[in-house]
């Protein structure tokens, strides 16, 4: 829908803003100067007049049609959601207020091709198919990164940004892939290669030599199309030079060694396989926790949303180091980075490594660190040995939240508790068993349930305290240590004699069941021989 006023004034409802993975509806108004788009969680996007060169409308689905803009520099931008009879209300408005004619009509590959032609044409992605008509594209600066799969070195997959003003019902495309298929040889080319290794062994091994470096080629032109993405997209740095590298960082979650560039707006994780860009703005939190060890220091990065390696999702990054490692650290810092954060980063920095990288991290994005609070286990560790999942790890009960360490990293927040359950948690029996350990199940307010097993025995004093102190429900208390459990089941022991009393109530209960069975079954055979 559109409206028109008098100053002129053009309005189009149910727009959204194109060319994006993901985009959310807003309003579009057309005025003399500009080009408005606001979106309805206040994400807005504004083209000046003079900087408009060509205009382009394309039908994007059966109904619903596409205005591309060309500005300067090349850029394009793209609105989604217009009508068919929008066509000529865009095509007087740009030709009256802006001069800019005519709106050209450009047809999309319809298709349905999967392959084709992939390429870079300036900020965008473009997948050509169909004589050269676009099948799709998308700009580059949405890759959020790009891998080569290590067991198929012919597959390039590349992921994107998550849009944070999204809904939580709204679909979004995640990830694509990109094939190169190695050339076929051809029947003529086999009986040559045939002929050609019968010559003799030199013969057989210049063929081989011939497919290496023909797969060889294959490879790097991926190789290429990938270095191309990667330098024109936010992967790498446009802004400069990283402030401050640290290598070979022990990584627990994701698993390896990973090198950690940061820069003002941004971290990027350089591992074997899989690159990370992790902006700043998607870290929601920082934990910093002792091993009972003391010797190692976990630190934790909780992303949201998380990052993905294929079908696994991190939300949690899981950093190990060690209590007394220290490093030499030089910050490329510019005067404004120095203005702005003089009390907090200095270019020339010494100390431990974990505390160097809390303290950066702290500064670049305005988070807090959590550390545990008075909780303290029997052993006066901060956590608890337990395992979730069959993998052993350590709960830490902080002031708000649970959070176990490390696989999977956990965090459970006490207002998302329904209540608490022990189970296993009761003295020797007269059987000569006995429980040394017991388990935790927190069952949340959304139905699920969280199971911690193995804790050991003297631990629940501390741990039922800590929960009675933060008000949570336990469905089971002990209070006052364990109870004997009594075992009423004696057929096991060598003097048992079966007391008169009981005895005769249960055969007389179970005997009037057997004679009520038999009595049902004579009457059956009794019905069928009548029917006979």
């Amino acid at each position: 829908m559109s409206t028109t006023v008098s100053n002129p004034v053009s309005q189009f409802n149910n727009i959204s803003l194109g060319g994006i993975i993901s985009g959310t509806r807003g309003i579009l108004k057309f005025t003399t100067n500009n080009i408005t788009w606001k979106s309805e969680s206040g994400k807005s996007e504004t083209v000046s007049s003079t900087d408009i060169k060509k205009a382009k409308w394309t039908r994007v689905t059966p109904r619903i049609f596409q205005l591309i803009l060309t500005i300067k520099g090349g850029a394009t931008v793209k609105f989604d959601g217009f009508k068919e009879q929008d066509y000529e209300v865009v095509r007087k408005y740009l030709e009256d207020q802006y001069s800019v004619s005519p709106l050209e009509i450009v047809e999309l590959s319809t298709k349905g091709c999967n392959w084709g032609e992939v390429r870079v044409n300036g900020p965008m992605i473009q997948f050509t198919t169909d004589h050269g008509k676009v099948g799709f594209e998308f700009p580059i600066s949405e890759v959020s990164q790009s891998v080569i799969g290590a067991n198929n070195k012919n597959e390039l997959t590349l992921e994107f940004h998550h849009d944070r003003t999204m809904d939580d019902d709204d679909e979004t495309m995640v990830e694509m892939r990109f094939f190169t298929p190695i050339r076929p040889s051809k029947e003529g080319e086999e009986v040559k290669e045939k002929k050609e290794v019968k010559e003799g062994e030199e013969g057989e091994n210049q063929e081989e030599e011939g497919e290496e470096e023909e797969k060889e080629e294959e490879i790097s032109a991926l190789e290429e199309f990938q270095q191309t993405i990667m330098n024109k997209s936010d992967m790498v740095s446009n802004v400069g030079k990283s402030l401050v590298v640290f290598s070979a960082i022990q990584f627990l979650t994701p698993r390896g060694r990973i090198d950690i560039e940061m820069y003002p707006t941004f971290l990027k994780l350089h591992g074997k396989t899989h690159d990370y860009k992790v902006p700043y703005e998607s870290i929601s939190r920082l934990f910093q926790f002792f091993r009972p060890d003391q010797k190692h220091i976990f630190f934790i990065i909780s992303l949201d949303p998380p990052i993905r390696q294929g079908q696994t999702k991190y939300a949690h990054l899981v950093i190990q180091f060690q209590a007394e490692e220290n490093i030499h650290l030089e910050l490329n810092l510019t005067d404004e980075l120095q203005q702005k954060f003089k009390d907090q980063l200095s270019p020339i920095m010494n100390g431990n490594a974990n505390a160097l990288i809390c303290k950066i991290l702290k500064a670049l994005t305005g988070k807090k660190i959590t550390i545990p609070g008075n909780f303290q286990s029997d052993s006066g560790a901060n956590s608890i040995k337990c395992s979730l999942k069959a993998n052993e790890g350590y709960l830490y009960p902080l002031e708000r939240c649970f959070f176990f360490v490390h696989k999977p990293p956990t965090y459970i927040k006490f207002e998302d508790i329904s209540n608490i359950e022990f189970s296993r948690y009761g003295a020797p029996s007269v059987r000569g068993g006995s429980n040394r350990t017991f388990d935790l199940s927190i069952n949340l307010k959304n139905s699920t349930s969280i199971q911690f097993v193995n804790i050991q025995r003297e631990e629940y004093p501390s741990l039922f305290n800590f929960l009675k102190e933060k008000k949570l429900s336990i469905l089971n208390p002990t209070t006052t240590g364990p109870s004997m459990i009594i075992d009423d089941d004696d057929s096991d022991d060598d003097d048992y004699e079966p007391s008169e009393s009981g005895s005769e109530s249960d055969e007389g209960s179970g005997s009037d069941e057997s004679e009520e069975e038999e009595e049902s079954e004579e009457d059956k055979k009794a019905k069928k021989k009548q029917k006979k």
